[in-house]
């Protein structure tokens, strides 16, 4: 039996997915559905990075050819070689996530509902019909809300003033859940508002560029395309002034699956542009793409990093890095450059790296403040959980794009084409990137604020200062090893593609280098 390869790609998860919705009621089981997802997406971003295109590779009775084309109501799907490497990243980024929520949301929906997403946002991929991808990118859209807003359960011990655990038989015997508190949903009712909005644009733009191929001559048809193209893909991206969403879903939002939405969904919206400019090259050899693609990015990273750097809440903080890290890929791809296209990758694959780290230390730092990031309820965190502090710190760095990272690799390459071509953008572009780290040194600075010993506490003459060992203490974080052990890894990922680049260089060069639409 011949196997097309795109059955795989979809069939394989989306029974997978079945599997752990069904195991979801099984509180014992949650172990069992975390990794038997995170183990289907890691085997299917290796069968498409490692097998052969047009060779069979056989199993017993069963011959899978990985591209051969498959067929769903007229509708064909096809892993092509320019999407091979494209697949494999959302699979094996979605795994990664996988095993980071095991850990940080272990009975969560986030795990069926993100495997099927991850499936369709690869059929968007696979989809011969551009228009198409657009309607599978709102279908994942619309499953991310549920994960994106799900009630949480706070895990954080009682202590005494003592500062010790009380007996036992006196805590709660769910200790891993003693309250429970549910999210805003603003943000994810925005983001579907946000990505319905947009899909429109993509399919009359599809109907105007088929009716320019058959008329050539008609410039109003190419003009409307082009201008209806670019506010779809804005809308989808959170380019100005459509960023609103970015923010709101950051700070409303569960952060390993903000994570997923940011890297992944946004991730396949980047892939997605690439095709369209791969399928109608007389997109990108307009004289107004390179500048209009530039302005757009500028604004994003200038507006983004000024709106970062007067931030408080850590949230709305990891938003805003997205936002500026958005308008440098923006920037990138306006440099027409097979060079600037390869640095637009690099941050791609940087980013789930850095926002990793950022999402495991929101989400530490908020179960201390009880599900909020207000700066009151985060001051002196650092002191309560040091580690999901120092993730934070991390990954917020290696997002603002600052040294030692994969990030500052990217952005450095992407000041140096600009200074090349105008010196004033490549200070607007770093700009941009300082406002995220003056943002990240504010919360760095309340989260190291000391509040356990009051200094402005003043007794009367005739009352003795209770004891250090007496004073009142914040909730203690009581910290998982296993999560410790993750950012130990995650660190040492990001500083050691910090320090050795070429190895997602090469990657990404490989990636850029499958596009045709842009010169050498």
């Amino acid at each position: 039996m011949i196997l097309p390869g795109p059955l795989l790609i979809l069939g394989l998860p989306m029974g997978a997915a079945l599997v752990a919705l069904l195991l979801m009621p099984i509180r014992l089981l949650s172990v069992i559905k975390a990794w038997l997802v995170a183990l289907t997406a890691a085997f299917i971003g290796v069968v498409v990075a490692l097998a052969p295109l047009n060779d069979a590779v056989s199993y017993r009775s069963f011959e899978l050819v990985l591209g051969r084309p498959m067929y769903i109501l007229g509708r064909g799907l096809v892993v092509e070689p320019v999407d091979r490497l494209p697949i494999a990243f959302l699979f094996f980024t979605a795994a990664g996530l996988f095993i980071l929520a095991w850990r940080l949301i272990p009975r969560s929906n986030f795990f069926p509902f993100g495997l099927m997403m991850v499936a369709l946002l690869a059929g968007a991929l696979m989809v011969e019909q551009v228009v198409y991808a657009a309607l599978l990118v709102e279908m994942a859209a619309m499953l991310a809300v549920f994960p994106l807003h799900e009630p949480r359960r706070r895990r954080i011990l009682p202590v005494t003033d003592e500062g010790e655990h009380p007996p036992k038989e006196t805590q709660d015997t769910d200790t891993s859940a003693p309250a429970q508190y549910s999210p805003r949903t603003q943000g994810g009712l925005r983001y579907i508002s946000y990505m319905t909005l947009a899909l429109p644009g993509l399919m009359v733009t599809h109907l105007l560029l088929e009716l320019f191929a058959i008329f050539p001559n008609d410039l109003g048809l190419l003009q409307s395309s082009t201008a209806l193209l670019g506010i779809s893909f804005a809308i989808l991206l959170g380019a100005l002034p459509f960023q609103s969403w970015i923010s709101t879903v950051a700070m409303d939002g569960s952060p390993p699956v903000v994570t997923f939405l940011f890297t992944i969904n946004l991730g396949t919206v980047w892939f997605m542009l690439l095709a369209y400019l791969e399928s109608y090259t007389w997109l990108s050899q307009q004289a107004a793409f390179g500048p209009l693609f530039t302005i757009i990015g500028l604004l994003m990273m200038g507006v983004g990093g000024a709106l970062a750097a007067s931030q408080r809440r850590l949230g709305r903080l990891l938003g805003y890095a997205t936002l500026v890290d958005n308008g440098a890929m923006f920037v990138a791809l306006g440099t027409q450059q097979v060079a600037g296209l390869t640095l637009m990758v690099m941050m791609l694959i940087a980013r789930p790296l850095a926002m990793g780290l950022m999402a495991v230390g929101l989400d530490g730092l908020r179960q201390l403040g009880g599900g909020e990031d207000r700066p009151e309820a985060m001051r002196g965190g650092a002191w309560l959980a040091p580690w999901r502090a120092l993730a934070f710190v991390v990954g917020g760095i290696a997002m603002a794009g600052f040294p030692i990272s994969l990030g500052f690799t990217a952005r450095w390459g992407l000041y140096r084409i600009l200074a090349d071509e105008n010196l004033l953008q490549a200070f607007i572009a770093l700009l941009g990137s300082a406002g995220v780290m003056m943002g990240l040194i504010s919360a760095i600075e309340n989260l190291l604020t000391d509040t356990q010993h009051p200094p402005d506490a003043v007794y009367p003459p005739d009352v003795t200062p209770p004891p250090p060992s007496k004073q009142r203490r914040r909730p203690r974080f009581k910290e998982d090893p296993l999560v410790v052990l993750m950012i130990i890894l995650l660190i040492v990922t990001v500083l050691g593609l910090g320090i050795f680049p070429h190895y997602a260089s090469r990657i990404a060069r490989q990636l850029a280098e499958g596009f045709t639409f842009l010169a050498p």
